[in-house]
């Protein structure tokens, strides 16, 4: 078997049905070429950082790493661009990039650079692919993408090595069995929450890693607990649970839900909470105990009173057998409250981003997947965007970044055409991807995209304004975002009511072909609202 269908039949074996890059000559057109001969499609887009995304969404609806390609040099350093989203939104993807032939040691050429410390910083693992070893390669490169806490991985295809004879596949490697927690470890869990009358739980995506959702809910009920959730972890506890106070962003200032809360308590709980998914450092004068699914994990808080390590249910289990009252729900509703008071739809606004979040929840049935990115409006998807279910909302977390939403609507809905989705995001965002919007009419992916538009860097707009610089610098020209989608082959609109909007996303729900639908929110209204929902009040 040759080099490039042993890497094309392993991600066919793995379930992958298409891969994302941009071509070029060498090891890239054997890929492409490997991919017609066995049914894997290649998926030409705009540019490389897109590709990663995509096939990071993509392998993450195919429970695998996605697959992305790229030309070595330029093309590789734009594939880095889109490793580092998927570094930091913990998403599975193999970076497949090709490289100079290996007998080269000249240190600068045509497209040449040294890629192993262009990805460095970002991927999990990393390694350039050889006749003898390329079986082994990929093998571990798709394991250290997919296991644990997902991320990108590097493999360097050498431009001459596409057509080289190697062995077949190996079968996949999983992940080891979560070890059995310590009894001493254990029993100072007990001894910890026995102590606490008022305790705050933060949970991560690593109890639903563990399968171990119900048991955090029992344990969250036993103890009263109220509970904050890391920004990947919508839907962990169902958030119409009396006792889900909100999102913890790690921001740790006034007027916010965590600050609010993390006052009235007196003792911290973290449970398959990730380091990663915090602004600042933990700045919280509370005892802490973490519960962490591995060893290896690094806490979120500096120095946690009792760490238990390993199976996140069978911790959770033992720690159930407590029963004591903790917060009411009315206090963890009422903190709510207070901090909801902040993102009041503006008054004088004819169309407002709350407008956008309510109506899209309303259309958008229960088991319906949300795709977004930051703006202005992130905080409020944060706050008025209710989640009751695991994986059904797929924000920005460790990246907090812009960009995001085209491409991973894109590779979630092609892996899962019959996926009820709309992406939202925002008109900045959009200006970053536009040469995707040919993607999705070439290759038939149908989803609402809805834009929020302010004409504006409204985010960064509020931020100069808060902190008493000018305007400057942020404002766009007015852009036909409609008719640029429609001239690529989708469905364009423009709204500037909550009527035209509510009336354009039901007919995009039923649409054979995407709709963009270009919401021209009030601009001024929209950036000043910013500044609220971040607990900055004056």
């Amino acid at each position: 078997m040759k080099l490039a269908e042993l890497i094309i039949t392993e991600a066919r074996e793995r379930g992958l049905r298409h891969f994302f890059g941009l071509p070029g000559g060498g090891s890239p057109l054997d890929m492409m070429e490997a991919g017609r001969e066995l049914d894997v499609s290649f998926v030409s887009v705009a540019h490389e950082s897109s590709a990663a995304i995509m096939a990071a969404y993509y392998g993450l609806m195919k429970d695998t790493a996605g697959l992305a390609l790229s030309v070595k040099g330029i093309g590789a350093g734009n594939l880095a661009g889109g490793a580092a989203n998927a570094y930091f939104e913990r998403m599975p993807v193999v970076c497949l990039c090709e490289s100079s032939p290996m007998p080269v040691t000249q240190k600068e050429m045509v497209q040449h650079c040294d890629q192993a410390q262009l990805f460095g910083a970002t991927v999990k693992y990393q390694d350039t692919l050889t006749a003898s070893e390329a079986a082994v390669s990929v093998q571990e490169a798709v394991f250290q993408a997919t296991d644990g806490r997902p991320g990108p991985v590097l493999l360097n295809l050498p431009s001459d090595m596409g057509l080289s004879e190697c062995g077949d596949p190996l079968t996949l490697k999983t992940s080891p069995a979560a070890s059995t927690p310590d009894n001493a470890q254990l029993a100072a869990a007990h001894e910890f929450i026995q102590a606490a009358s008022r305790p705050v739980i933060i949970a991560g995506t690593d109890v639903v890693r563990a399968g171990a959702a119900k048991e955090l809910q029992t344990l969250v009920e036993n103890i009263g607990a109220g509970v904050l959730v890391n920004m990947d972890a919508r839907g962990v506890l169902p958030e119409s649970h009396p006792r889900w106070a909100g999102v913890l962003t790690g921001n740790y200032s006034p007027n916010i839900i965590e600050t609010e809360i993390m006052s009235q308590a007196d003792a911290v709980l973290l449970i398959g909470a990730d380091s990663m998914m915090t602004h600042v450092p933990w700045d919280v004068d509370l005892p802490t105990c973490e519960l962490s699914l591995r060893p290896e994990y690094e806490t979120l808080s500096p120095d946690p009173k009792v760490r238990v390590n390993g199976d996140l249910k069978e911790t959770l289990k033992s720690l159930s057998a407590h029963n004591q009252p903790g917060f009411s729900d009315d206090q963890i509703q009422g903190i709510r409250r207070k901090i909801l008071q902040n993102f009041k739809r503006p008054d004088d606004a004819q169309f407002a981003a709350q407008d956008v979040i309510e109506i899209t929840r309303a259309v958008l049935p229960a088991e319906g997947v949300l795709f977004s990115e930051t703006g202005a409006y992130i905080a409020m998807l944060e706050h008025l965007w209710g989640v009751e279910d695991p994986n059904t909302y797929w924000g920005t977390t460790g990246g907090r970044t812009m960009g995001l939403t085209l491409p991973a609507v894109f590779g979630a809905k092609l892996a899962k055409p019959d996926m009820l989705a709309v992406g939202i995001g925002g008109d900045g965002s959009l200006l970053m991807r536009l040469g995707e919007l040919e993607t999705f009419a070439r290759t038939g992916v149908v989803v609402p995209l809805v834009i929020i538009n302010d004409q504006a860097l409204g985010t960064m707009k509020s931020r100069q304004k808060s902190r008493g610089m000018p305007e400057y610098a942020l404002d766009f020209h007015p852009v036909d975002f409609a008719g640029i989608a429609t001239a690529c082959g989708l469905r364009g609109v423009t709204v500037s009511t909550p009527e035209q909007f509510e009336d354009e996303l039901k007919l995009a729900m039923d649409a054979d072909r995407t709709t963009l639908i270009d919401a021209r929110v009030d601009a001024q209204a929209y950036q000043d609202s910013f500044g609220p929902t971040i607990g900055v009040l004056a």
